[in-house]
């Protein structure tokens, strides 16, 4: 094969690869919708399971190795690109829904299914690659190269596709890639080009009707699907967006007043309701434009704030459809400024749904902001009286647990001290979340106050603090100044008025607590008096039976209250429930176990003496790519994890990370031809990679230095970061390939495998470390992977 044929497989191989990482990151989206968004994982645990099996099937399948290359790649390609579509079908046919797992033991079938149907585009992909690296020689560090910046290019594209194709049509823009990728390998010339081009203008004649091809099958446990029970309930609209899917939705569910006093006996006004990916339910409220018509947030326990400080300067968080403007527009501020993130409910809130809104977000009155709220606390300069962050998520989601796989940079002690910094001297910051009995997320509320006001200098948080709870909800006062003898008697007023009780004030007396939402125990006043009181608090938390202390940038899981070491009590706590346990903390623990029994089933146990280990060159380096991918796969999560702070949303963060790192890696990987395998330069770059990546863990204590840089220069920022460690990274890969050529060129498909056995498992474990110890200790471990392989690569010398 000339040049022009490699330099057009290089081609087919990058695009191939874009066609991949597109697929892969839109079904973060796609289970985000029709699942839940902690099935992001599985997406990326299946998709390098598929890489594993591949290599596999090289090895057991020798056969495969001896066609023609082209041949073989454009035939694997094609495939690819029909299996895109086909599984997405099918997996719309599997009715695998974790909601059901507490009563239908087909539930776990269903999950073997979803893998095995999932995992075959991937399998295809892997085996296109595999062979180009096999049969590459000298050329690997280019068609690494390749492959990674194509992935990178991939990974980058979903971020501007989402909004016009939506998420089936990036389904179906991936297997348009892949076709054309199929093209190249073909080498344009031939009857097989002629074949490959008629299935690409297919699908591009189908693409503009992808949604209602190939729908999204969301779970009928999602509030999307119950609004859409009620009778005469109708979808309105659907949009989407790179990180959300926004449907307007007018049903009886509607009814969005969380905590509302029982004591009112109005109506609520008239709503429509605006959902999230299928699940966050918020509300759009009719609004006639006169402020004194909204009585009815008068007996919201949100209110409360507008009766401690007159004419306030307010600030409202993730405002979504409006209510929390309402409410403060009824009692008339100075100001309201409005922050929300995603721009398509702003969209919506000014143009189709403005004059049912009462254009309240056109109000002369209200200024609002589409921007990440933490990176906007930081760089306004303006004070307020009232800071109104939103409510954690869901009532539903809350008691199941879902969102415990979740990072939550809004409530850290971190995010609690940049916005009670931007508060006057006199003011508070307002936070209502659901009660969850038995306490535990409903309470952490208070640890995460006490550890900011400890951090900003209080030394008594206990007189800062008031809360008071309705029938279902909880709602915290935070003053940066303690609060007055003036702002405890309204409180007690408001809540006489209200029917609502008391559940910390400064001068609270055991008797007024547990007064009108009556539990058997006062739990929550009891709970939150010890932990303000408690001598040693960290031992207070640790003798609780849930997970319920300050939650950190470092471990941002707010809602991830379980604990290992008190399985059974909290399953008993449960009243004998496990569901909640599976879909919360537990999840990933087992999914880790899973992924090693399947890495040792489908991986290791077939090809155990098929390839010659009578040297021990081979099985050293198979140790070797085992450590890459999984030192590798622990940046790459943890870089993910980390960078949500910084970009404002999972899918900004995996989208851009990896397309960084895959870029910076690429670099690397072309620059590894200049370096001999087992030499010192090889050794200084894993020398390099070992030390620079513990010290980008420590260094990331800081990370949120860089929301002070505007958002539109913040990829950039973040591409720089990655740059040096990306292009070090990349580097390894490539020159172990030409190593074990060297000593066994049949181990090539089989290290492949072992690398994507290692991925697998490094895709899932650092979500474990992240619980326990924080990130530093996922990076800590990533820089001993590639330590590692310098003691194996002298043991290999030495052999």
């Amino acid at each position: 094969m000339g040049v022009r044929g490699w330099r057009l497989r290089y081609l087919g191989v990058f695009l191939l690869s874009a066609a991949t990482l597109m697929f892969q990151i839109s079904y973060t989206r796609v289970l985000s919708v029709a699942l839940w968004h902690h099935f992001v994982w599985m997406v990326v645990s299946i998709a390098l399971l598929g890489y594993a099996v591949s290599g596999v099937l090289l090895t057991v399948l020798p056969g495969l190795r001896e066609m023609d290359l082209d041949r073989a790649m454009t035939t694997l390609t094609v495939a690819f690109s029909v299996s895109i579509p086909l599984s997405h079908a099918a997996l719309n046919i599997v009715p695998f829904d974790p909601s059901r797992l507490s009563w239908d033991r087909l539930q776990l079938l269903y999950v073997a299914v979803y893998y095995v149907i999932f995992s075959i585009p991937f399998v295809l992909s892997g085996l296109v690659v595999t062979l180009a690296i096999e049969k590459s020689g000298e050329r690997v560090n280019r068609l690494y190269f390749s492959n990674l910046t194509g992935s990178a290019l991939g990974s980058f594209l979903v971020l501007f596709s989402f909004g016009p194709l939506t998420g089936s049509g990036v389904v179906v823009l991936s297997a348009i890639l892949a076709g054309v990728s199929a093209l190249a390998f073909t080498g344009l010339r031939n009857r097989t080009a002629r074949v490959v081009g008629c299935w690409v203008v297919v699908l591009l004649v189908l693409l503009p009707f992808s949604s209602s091809l190939l729908p999204i099958q969301i779970s009928p446990y999602k509030n999307l699907m119950a609004a859409l029970r009620y009778p005469g309930a109708r979808l309105i609209d659907t949009k989407w967006n790179a990180f959300s899917r926004v449907d307007i939705v007018e049903s009886g569910l509607v009814r969005y007043a969380p905590g509302l006093s029982l004591k009112y006996e109005g109506e609520i006004p008239g709503q429509i309701g605006i959902i999230v990916d299928g699940d966050d339910l918020k509300a759009i409220t009719e609004y006639d434009g006169d402020p004194s018509s909204l009585t009815f947030t008068e007996a919201l326990p949100a209110s409360l704030p507008y009766r401690l400080r007159v004419r306030p300067r307010v600030l409202v968080v993730n405002a979504g459809g409006g209510l929390d403007v309402l409410t403060a527009l009824h009692h008339g501020p100075a100001k309201i400024t409005a922050v929300e993130a995603n721009p398509l409910i702003v969209e919506s809130m000014r143009g189709d749904y403005a004059e049912f809104s009462g254009a309240v977000y056109l109000d002369e009155m209200v200024e609002v902001v589409v921007a990440e709220s933490r990176s906007f606390v930081r760089t306004s300069a303006d004070e307020y009286d009232v800071i109104v962050l939103p409510m954690v998520h869901g009532a539903s989601a809350s008691s199941t647990g879902i969102y415990a796989l979740s990072e939550n940079y809004l409530f850290t002690v971190e995010s609690f001290v940049e916005f009670m910094g931007r508060l006057s001297d006199d003011g508070v910051l307002c936070v209502t979340t659901w009660l969850l009995p038995p306490p535990r997320e409903d309470v952490r509320i208070t640890s995460l106050a006490m550890s900011a006001l400890e951090a900003m200098g209080v030394a008594d948080p206990s007189g800062h603090i008031a809360a008071i709870r309705s029938w279902g909800t909880i709602t915290y006062l935070i003053g940066r100044s303690p609060l007055s003898a003036e702002d405890t008697a309204e409180i007690r007023e408001f809540c006489r008025e209200m029917g609502f009780d008391i559940v910390h004030l400064p001068d609270v007396e055991p008797s007024e607590v547990n007064v009108y939402n009556v539990f058997p125990e006062p739990f929550y006043y009891n709970l939150i008096h010890e932990m303000l009181n408690a001598e040693d608090r960290e031992g207070f938390y640790e003798s609780y039976l849930y997970e319920i202390g300050p939650t950190t940038d470092e471990r941002p899981y707010f809602s991830n209250f379980y604990r290992w070491d008190r399985l059974l009590e909290t399953y008993e706590s449960l009243d004998g429930r496990w569901q909640p346990l599976v879909e919360g903390g537990f999840l990933v623990p087992l999914a880790l176990i899973q992924a090693l029994i399947l890495s040792l089933a489908i991986v290791v146990l077939p090809l155990w003496g098929r390839i010659g280990m009578r040297t021990r060159g081979p099985p050293l380096l198979l140790a070797y790519f085992f450590c890459l991918g999984l030192g590798y796969m622990f940046v790459e999560m943890a870089l993910v994890q980390r960078f949500i702070l910084v970009l404002g949303h999972p899918t900004y963060s995996i989208s851009v990370v990896i397309s960084s790192l895959l870029l910076a890696s690429g670099l690397g990987s072309y620059l590894s031809g200049r370096v001999e395998p087992g030499r010192l330069r090889h050794r200084l770059v894993l020398l390099s990679v070992g030390l620079l990546i513990p010290l980008y863990g420590l260094l990331f204590s800081d990370l949120h230095r860089l929301l002070d840089i505007p958002a539109q220069f913040r990829i950039i920022a973040v591409f720089i970061v990655i740059l040096p460690l990306g292009i070090l990274m990349g580097m390894p890969f490539p020159i172990g390939v030409r190593m074990i050529s060297e000593a066994n060129r049949e181990s090539i498909p089989w290290a492949w495998a072992v690398n994507g056995c290692a991925s697998v498992l490094g895709s899932i474990a650092p979500s474990i470390l992240a619980f326990q110890l924080g990130f530093t200790s996922v990076f800590l471990c990533a820089g001993a992977a590639y330590l590692v392989n310098l003691v194996i690569i002298s043991l290999y010398d030495g052999s």
